[in-house]
């Protein structure tokens, strides 16, 4: 009985994968046009009103644990220093056991960065600094819709929970980022990370998708 279980469980998991494969394909190909024109126009501008590089790549933390080079816009100075980032991070989580929470008594939430760039305040603003993520979609390294993948040290905070989170391919958008993105404190957004993990489906994939669009486009959450 348990071995028919297993293997009736095994098979489900099996079709989620391969119906979340086949939406990663469907989404490629129709934002791959847009990509090509958008990405350039976005690059021309960060060359003119701020300077070179015109991207931002930085390791984060993908399926089970493994590390990847993650491509963005970059929308921070130049010159700006990552472990400034990283101490603050530290400082705020210093002591603390984060879970789960809706309504977390103690909430760790990042403050608006004063590093970023004028038109890095726009491209935050509309999401659009996380177009190039398509790069890791084609490389097979992220998903259309999972966990946003952490650094390292951001990853670590979650202790136990890392298992079942990383247990998915990241994604360019999630349940936590439909919530309000920026605005949520670590703690909810652990919330909705594992929660999307547990429910995992197709339709939950397009229903995520549908109410990214209108966020973006109410520009809700976005810092």
């Amino acid at each position: 009985m348990l071995n028919f279980l297993f293997k009736e469980v095994k098979l489900f998991l099996f079709k989620v994968n391969v119906m979340k494969y086949l939406l990663d394909i469907i989404l490629l190909i129709l934002t791959l046009p847009i990509s090509v024109v958008v990405i350039p126009i976005i690059s021309i501008a960060i060359l003119i009103l701020d300077s070179q590089p015109i991207f931002y790549t930085q390791y984060r933390v993908g399926l089970n644990g493994k590390e990847f080079k993650l491509y963005k816009f970059r929308t921070m100075a130049e010159a700006s220093d990552e472990s400034i980032h990283e101490d603050h991070y530290k400082n705020l989580s210093s002591n603390k056991n984060i879970q789960p929470s809706l309504s977390p008594d103690d909430p760790i939430r990042i403050e608006n960065d004063d590093r970023i760039t004028n038109i890095g305040i726009f491209l935050r603003k509309t999401s659009l600094d996380e177009l190039p993520n398509i790069i890791n979609v084609l490389l097979g390294q992220m998903s259309f819709v999972g966990p946003r993948p952490l650094v390292k040290y951001e990853s670590d905070l979650y202790g136990n929970y890392l298992q079942s989170r990383n247990s998915i391919k990241p994604g360019i958008t999630g349940l936590a980022q439909i919530q309000g993105r920026l605005d949520l404190s670590l703690q909810e957004r652990l919330y909705w990370d594992l929660k999307y993990v547990e429910k995992k489906s197709f339709i939950y994939d397009l229903e995520i998708i549908i109410k990214t669009i209108i966020s973006v486009l109410s520009r809700r959450g976005a810092n």
